[in-house]
C-alpha cells in the first residue's frame, strides 16, 4: 500500500459508520474522514459530511471528486442493494462493499438460501409462501413450533419473527400481505425450522477469494433481558464472543468459509466487502447458518472496533482492491470489550424521539457512537430508536461491563431504556 495520506468518505448515519470513522481517523493512512449522512451527535464529534445538492448517487460522485476522496466505505445494506458500490467503482472510486448482485445475499433471503444449497452450507430446512394461502398450505405441515418467518427483502431489521404459534405466524401473514406493512405486493416468505444453540457472529473482510476474519463477537436481539421480548436491531454486544473457540474457529472456517469462496469463485461473484455471518452453533457444536450480511454488523463492529490495533484503513485498502493475500494478519488486544445500546421509549414498535440528551461529558475510559440523535435549540435530541451507545474495554468481560454500564447510567433522556445483561450467557443468543 501507497504510503500517501487519502481521504476517505464512510456512508451512513447510525452508530455503526460512527465507529468506522472513529476507527479510520486513527490511521496514520488517513488524511480526512468524511461520514454521510452522519448525525447531529457525529458531528459534534468532528466527523463532517458532504456538501451536496442532492441525496443521490450522482451527486454523491460529484461531491467524492470535489473533495478528492478515495476510498468509501458504505454502511448501510440498502445503498448497496441499490447497486451503489458498482456506480462508485464505476466513477474510479475504490469501494468497500459488494456489487448489487452481491448483495442479495442480504437483500433476498431466497437469493441467500439457493446460495448455501449451491455451496453445501448447513442452514435450517426451509420452505416459501408467496400469498397468505401458501402460508397456511406450509403451516398445514407443521407440527412444532417455534418457526422462523423471514421476509425475502430487506425490512429494516423488521422482517423476522419467531412464532410461537400458528396465531403469530398468521398474524405476521396479516401485516406482510394485508396490511403491506413492508410495501407492496408482491412479498415472498421464508418459513424454517428454529435452529437451538447459541448465536455467534463470524464477521470478516472478503475478496471473493480470500477472508480475513475480524474478531469474534455475541449480539444480543432481543429488546429486555434474558433474551425476552421483540426481535431488534441489536441492543448490544461483546467481543470476543461467548461462544468461541479455537476449535470452533476451525469448523467454521472449513463448513461455512472456504465452501463460500469456493462457490463465489464457480459463480465468477466479485465480492469486495465484509461478509458477516450469522451462525447457530448445536449443542453438539455444528455451525448452521442462520443469515448473511454484506456489511459490517450493528453492534457487532462497535464492540469489535473497540479492540483493533492494526491499520484499519490498510485493511480496508487491500479488500477494495481485492488484495488480501498480501494483507497483514489483524493485531487485536487481550481486553474484552463490552457495548451496551441505549434506545428511546417504544423502541422497536414505535419510538419516541425529540427528548434531550444530557450528561454527555467526556470520559476516557468509554466511548460513545450516536445513532438516533438530532438536534434542535442547540442540544441533543433523540431521533431514533436506538440513540447512541457506549463501549468500553477491560481486562475481562466484567471489568468492561462495568466500564461501559456505568457510563451508561449518567447518561440521560426520558423513558431511556436498556438491557443490563449485556455480557451475560444466554440460552439463545
Amino acid at each position: 500500500m501507497s504510503a500517501a495520506r487519502i481521504n476517505i468518505l464512510v456512508l451512513g448515519s447510525g452508530a455503526r459508520e460512527h465507529a468506522l470513522a472513529w476507527k479510520i481517523a486513527q490511521s496514520p493512512r488517513c488524511e480526512q474522514v468524511f461520514l454521510h449522512p452522519g448525525n447531529a451527535g457525529t458531528m459534534r464529534a468532528g466527523f463532517k459530511k458532504l456538501e451536496m445538492d442532492g441525496e443521490n448517487v450522482d451527486e454523491l460522485i460529484k461531491s467524492a471528486e470535489q473533495k478528492n476522496i478515495e476510498l468509501v466505505v458504505i454502511g448501510p445494506e440498502v445503498l448497496l442493494a441499490k447497486g451503489y458500490a458498482d456506480r462508485l467503482r464505476e466513477a474510479d472510486l475504490k469501494v468497500v462493499g459488494p456489487n448489487q448482485y452481491s448483495a442479495q445475499l442480504e437483500s433476498s433471503k431466497v437469493f441467500a438460501k439457493r446460495f448455501m444449497a449451491q455451496a453445501g452450507v448447513a442452514t435450517a430446512t426451509y420452505q416459501m409462501a408467496a400469498s397468505e394461502s401458501e402460508l397456511t398450505s406450509v403451516l398445514d405441515l407443521r407440527r412444532e413450533y417455534p418457526v422462523v418467518l423471514k421476509l425475502d427483502g430487506l425490512a429494516a431489521g423488521k422482517g423476522v419473527v419467531i412464532a410461537q404459534s400458528r396465531e403469530e405466524a398468521t398474524a405476521f401473514a396479516k401485516r406482510i400481505w394485508l396490511e403491506k406493512e413492508f410495501g407492496p405486493l408482491p412479498q415472498r416468505l421464508i418459513v424454517e425450522d428454529c435452529l437451538k444453540g447459541r448465536e455467534l457472529s463470524h464477521i470478516g473482510l472478503c475478496d471473493g477469494r480470500t477472508f480475513i476474519p475480524l474478531a469474534s463477537a455475541t449480539d444480543y436481539k432481543r429488546i429486555f433481558d434474558r433474551g425476552k421480548g421483540s426481535n431488534t436491531g441489536g441492543m448490544g454486544a461483546v467481543s470476543p464472543s461467548l461462544a468461541e473457540s479455537a476449535e470452533l474457529m476451525k469448523v467454521i472456517s472449513k463448513e461455512v468459509v472456504e465452501k463460500c469462496l469456493l462457490q463465489f469463485q464457480k459463480q465468477k461473484i466479485d465480492y469486495r466487502g465484509v461478509l458477516y455471518i450469522g451462525l447457530m452453533i448445536s449443542p453438539e457444536g455444528k455451525p448452521f447458518v442462520l443469515e448473511f450480511n454484506v456489511r459490517f454488523g450493528d453492534p457487532e463492529t462497535q464492540a469489535i472496533l473497540l479492540r483493533l490495533e492494526s491499520d484499519f484503513v490498510e485493511m480496508l485498502e487491500h479488500t477494495a482492491q481485492a488484495t488480501l493475500t498480501s494483507c497483514p494478519k489483524p493485531r487485536w488486544t487481550q481486553d474484552s470489550s463490552v457495548y451496551v445500546v441505549g434506545a428511546a421509549e417504544g423502541y422497536p414498535e414505535k419510538p419516541k424521539v425529540g427528548d434531550p440528551i444530557s450528561d454527555l461529558a467526556a470520559d476516557t475510559g468509554t466511548q460513545i457512537f450516536f445513532a438516533g440523535v438530532s438536534e434542535k435549540n442547540g442540544e441533543l435530541v433523540t431521533s431514533g430508536g436506538r440513540v447512541l451507545g457506549v463501549g468500553a474495554l477491560g481486562n475481562n468481560i466484567e471489568q468492561a461491563r462495568k466500564r461501559a454500564y456505568s457510563r451508561l447510567d449518567k447518561i440521560n433522556w426520558r423513558a431511556k431504556q436498556f438491557r443490563t445483561d449485556i455480557g451475560h450467557l444466554e440460552p439463545t443468543g
